[in-house]
């Protein structure tokens, strides 16, 4: 007698290939992520100003190209779309090395943005098309585990093969890791999207305008991870604590032990409850951080970000999935995108500025859990009644 109730599959050919070319793309970015500015620095004989400045054009590249991409990959047949995206972002590695001018370089780590912003989206919205609508949440936390798992790798061993054998050779394997990655795209199935007359223009086709509170709310959340980014080493400087690498291994893994989990729950309905659960964790170890005077507690805070953020990223993903028509999914993947970008970017800069007034970084972190205070009074308040008022799938 055949199990009527058996789930319907999840790690499909196309997923799993699609989930190992994301984990491909978004480590060769991370590997190079410690070593870009020493290497900045040290050809073009600049400054740390200017080397950021080129630096931080990779996210406004990204950002810029967010609406359009959601766009692109809802109207452009999509595996064509994901291939030649993904073959640009192969192609800026080999334009580090080979140009001989500051501008240019700064224009060819621009368009890396760009075409990461396009690719990225594209492999989110190919992988959510081949997930079973029931298992749609446990696919995005699983999908999710490909980023964090790059994060948790690609910097460690980028930095590491610098040490040993110079920029040369971290070059030459994140563009060999990069040709996998399109060898994998060119054998995905993607069903060619049937001629259909071409809507009229209007915002929804760029930005999902039904997932505005989810958006808004995502901003906040990449406002405070932004300083995270970028001044944990420093704030661990001024208190005096060593080892801060691993400040970053330790959110790689609280996100990928709460993915697995938190994709499941989301399936059996606790989706409001989880990122609920994980926005209000988040003030808690930003608070924890932001009064650190020990290193358990520094620590301990890196942990519950990212136990914290492995119950709002695919909550909040599947929120904006789920609040978008089947031919909007590309522009939903760029909303939720696009909110973390800005507030990451937003987070840097202001973090930047704070810190250089108040000569330290723990005001900055302190900030950050009073922003999360108010992004948790709007999720209780608007974003999760509008989703339940709204949500057209889920």
């Amino acid at each position: 007698m055949t199990d009527t109730t058996q789930k319907p599959a999840l790690w499909t050919r196309n997923f799993t290939t699609c989930a190992a070319a994301n984990f491909l793309l978004f480590f060769s970015f991370y590997q190079l992520l410690p070593i870009l500015p020493l290497y900045i620095i040290e050809k073009f004989q600049t400054d740390n100003a200017t080397a950021g400045f080129i630096i931080s054009l990779y996210t406004i590249g990204a950002l810029a190209c967010r609406p359009f991409a959601g766009f692109l990959v809802d109207t452009l047949s999509r595996k064509p779309l994901y291939f030649w995206t993904f073959f640009a972002f192969t192609a800026c590695f080999l334009g580090y090395k080979t140009v001989a001018f500051l501008p240019i370089l700064a224009a060819v780590r621009f368009a890396h943005g760009l075409f990461f912003g396009i690719s990225s989206t594209a492999s989110n919205t190919v992988a959510i098309d081949a997930l079973p609508a029931s298992r749609r949440g446990e696919g995005i936390g699983y999908f999710g585990i490909s980023v964090n798992l790059a994060f948790a790798t690609g910097p460690m061993t980028g930095m590491f093969l610098y040490e040993a054998f110079g920029d040369t050779i971290v070059f030459i394997i994140s563009i060999a890791l990069c040709i996998i990655g399109l060898v994998l795209v060119q054998t995905l199935n993607v069903p060619r999207k049937e001629k259909k007359p071409h809507a009229p223009l209007s915002l929804d086709r760029f930005f999902l305008t039904r997932a505005i509170p989810q958006f808004v709310n995502f901003i906040f959340v990449g406002f405070a991870y932004g300083p995270v980014t970028n001044y944990i080493a420093l704030y661990a400087k001024e208190l005096g604590i060593g080892g801060s690498g691993w400040f970053y291994a330790l959110i790689a893994a609280g996100l990928i032990l709460n993915r697995v989990m938190t994709g499941r729950l989301i399936d059996r309905g606790y989706l409001i409850h989880l990122v609920g659960t994980g926005m209000t964790l988040n003030i808690v170890a930003y608070f924890l951080l932001a009064f650190s005077h020990s290193s358990v507690t520094f620590f301990a805070s890196a942990f519950l970000i990212g136990t914290s953020l492995g119950l709002i990223f695919p909550g909040y993903q599947t929120m904006c999935v789920n609040l978008a028509r089947h031919d909007q999914r590309g522009t939903a993947n760029s909303t939720y995108l696009s909110g973390w970008d800005i507030g990451i970017g937003a987070g840097i800069l202001a973090g930047g500025s704070m810190a250089g007034h108040f000569g330290m970084h723990q005001q900055v972190f302190f900030t950050c859990a009073v922003a999360l205070i108010v992004a948790d009074i709007l999720y209780f308040t608007w974003t999760a009644r509008h989703y339940l008022k709204n949500k057209l799938e889920g």
